[in-house]
């Protein structure tokens, strides 16, 4: 009989506690106050552009930016045009940690994968609402997915390391991988450029010289949902900037997203969001008001 050894396996990073998890969706003009924690606290910024304080430091950040904040740092954020941030801080005593101090990077889409699936995660294992800047402690919900806790300990020890290997090698790590996401995000931008009108699945599929089928493929790896519906996210979450910049009122955002009327945009705004476009505008006005 073999006398197999096992080995120990080694962790670089260990993950002790999360403590938040944040979506923030700022409106025009929003500014945090500040605060310094005793733990760790990464800043992503998903759309638009944030402007980010670390104790004496100003530093504007854009999509794709992110930031780390190491326990003890002062630090505030603001935004003087609507945008989007992943805020997620936790703990961690492991000694490579001292890597992040002071860093900002520019991450590619495998790390935003993952950063999506520790917010996915945090929604299916956490009470309460991303957005609310007051949470002061994570109430688990009372029929979490099973391992859902160790999955967002495994996302964030992963992202971690990757950044911790410089991810350029780990982007490329498949061929395929990697033209598939170029073809996606060359699709993205397309529709990007295009949220005044309609787009059916064969203009898409011509515009990336690709087949309908293999559209849906590569929307079925890269978003989880199919085109149309992520086309419609896309309008929605630019619907959700137009009312945070409080430029224009609800009728010519209609019009400025290809819209036949108000009435149909506020009926796939609320299907999208669970709130009217004027309530989705009163809530972002109230949810940073000063606490009570």
């Amino acid at each position: 009989m073999a006398n197999y050894i096992g080995t120990e396996l080694l962790d670089t990073v260990v993950i002790d506690k999360v403590y938040t998890v944040h979506y923030f969706e700022y409106a025009k003009g929003f500014a945090f106050e500040g605060e310094s924690h005793d733990f760790w606290e990464f800043v992503y910024v998903d759309k638009g552009e944030v402007i980010v304080t670390a104790e004496d430091n100003e530093m504007v950040l854009t999509h794709g930016n992110m930031i780390f904040h190491k326990p003890g740092e002062w630090h505030n954020i603001r935004s003087d045009s609507a945008s989007n941030s992943v805020i997620v801080s936790f703990s961690s005593s492991s000694s490579i940690m001292k890597f992040f101090e002071g860093k900002i990077m520019e991450i590619g889409n495998v790390q935003k994968k993952l950063i999506s699936k520790i917010i996915r995660e945090s929604v299916n294992t956490f009470e309460g609402p991303l957005g609310d800047p007051y949470t002061e402690k994570l109430v688990r919900k009372k029929n979490s997915p099973v391992g859902s806790e160790q999955l967002i300990r495994q996302y964030i020890s992963e992202l971690l390391l990757l950044l911790l290997r410089n991810e350029d090698i780990v982007q490329m790590s498949s061929f395929k991988t990697h033209i598939t996401d170029a073809v996606f995000d060359e699709i993205n931008g397309y529709m990007a450029k295009n949220l005044h009108r309609s787009l059916s699945l064969n203009e898409i599929a011509a515009f990336a010289n690709i087949s309908v089928s293999t559209l849906r493929e590569i929307f079925r790896i890269n978003a989880s949902c199919g085109v149309t519906e992520y086309f419609i996210n896309m309008k929605i979450e630019m619907a959700k900037k137009y009312i945070r910049d409080e430029n224009y009122n609800i009728t010519q955002i209609a019009e400025l997203l290809g819209y036949s009327g108000p009435h149909y945009f506020s009926r796939q705004f609320r299907q999208k969001t669970g709130m009217s476009p004027l309530q989705y505008a009163k809530s972002i006005k109230s949810m940073f008001k000063e606490k009570i």
